[in-house]
């Protein structure tokens, strides 16, 4: 896979300025550079100007560059933005450059089972309530959860507040989700900031991995790899959640850094290791529909 050095420009939306004026008389700089990076999936870039490809860049890690011109003032009323990066344009998760995908037919027969897990027992709260998890701090992840007595089927799970867990029972969900962590360090006279991105598959069988670096691998005979950070330490709070029938984005941030899970159409997807299938949702199914409240983490399938 070849990446690029892009360079993607905008102006700084009206509605980030009226945001900020509404809070304080003018938006300082920082301000706006910060707001602008964190609200770039809603900012109408331009295509991007290609310079030059490399094809030796990381699969995991970039390294971006946002940069702010404008007068030379502690709170600008205007400005333009550019954005540079060594990547591909979906680890930004700017608009546009969706990857194809297809819905499987529905299962049939006796024994057909669909790409959810229906939990049993009462463990199970019930739906996710509105508004939830925003506010609330994540403590773990885990995308080992459900058992049906003889295994597990790789279910994923966000404990919240150190108590009930937000549960997505999507089997082998570590192939479906990705984990991407940001970190920013703003320049000292905050006309530009610079952000570190991790952007990798939460895990994924041993014959995908040149294609998907994982965050976990736990394979018997093939290497170890286990980079998932422990949330108990980060202490991260949930600022955005939003899912829809093809996927969902859950973000969490703790000062200048973010994590950010997500799963959709705009994300490519390993491919089913042992039918080679694509892996892709059945007719009907919904993301959104699945997600549901527990009190805990052992989950019965």
């Amino acid at each position: 896979m070849s990446t690029y050095s892009v360079i993607f420009r905008a102006s700084v939306p009206d509605w980030i300025l009226e945001r900020a004026e509404a809070e304080s008389e003018a938006p300082a700089r920082s301000w706006l550079l910060s707001q602008s990076w964190y609200e770039r999936r809603q900012i109408p870039w331009d295509g991007g100007v290609t310079l030059a490809p490399h094809h030796e860049a990381s699969l995991t890690t970039h390294d971006v560059c946002l940069r702010l011109d404008c007068p030379r003032t502690a709170r600008p009323r205007c400005g333009t933005l550019s954005l540079e990066i060594n990547v591909t344009r979906q680890v930004l998760d700017l608009p546009g450059g969706a990857v194809c995908h297809h819905r499987r037919a529905g299962p049939s027969g006796m024994l057909a089972q669909g790409s959810f897990s229906t939990v049993r027992g009462n463990s199970v709260i019930g739906p996710v309530p509105d508004g939830w998890p925003i506010d609330r701090t994540l403590n773990g992840y885990s995308h080992h959860l459900g058992s049906y007595g003889q295994g597990g089927v790789g279910l994923s799970g966000w404990q919240l507040n150190g108590g009930s867990w937000l549960v997505l029972p999507l089997k082998s969900s570590d192939s479906w989700i990705w984990l991407t962590h940001e970190a920013l360090t703003p320049a000292s006279d905050y006309f530009s900031l610079a952000a570190h991105i991790d952007h990798r598959i939460v895990g994924v069988h041993p014959d995908q991995l040149a294609d998907f670096p994982p965050w976990e691998h736990r394979y018997a005979g093939h290497h170890q790899i286990r980079d998932l950070p422990d949330f108990s330490s980060e202490r991260a709070r949930v600022a955005h959640f939003e899912a829809s029938a093809s996927g969902f984005v859950l973000e969490a941030e703790n000062g200048l850094t973010r994590w950010r899970f997500a799963m959709g159409d705009h994300l490519p997807r390993p491919i089913w290791a042992g039918s080679r299938e694509h892996r892709d949702l059945h007719e009907g199914e919904s993301v959104a529909e699945a997600f549901f409240l527990a009190h805990h983490c052992y989950l019965e399938v």
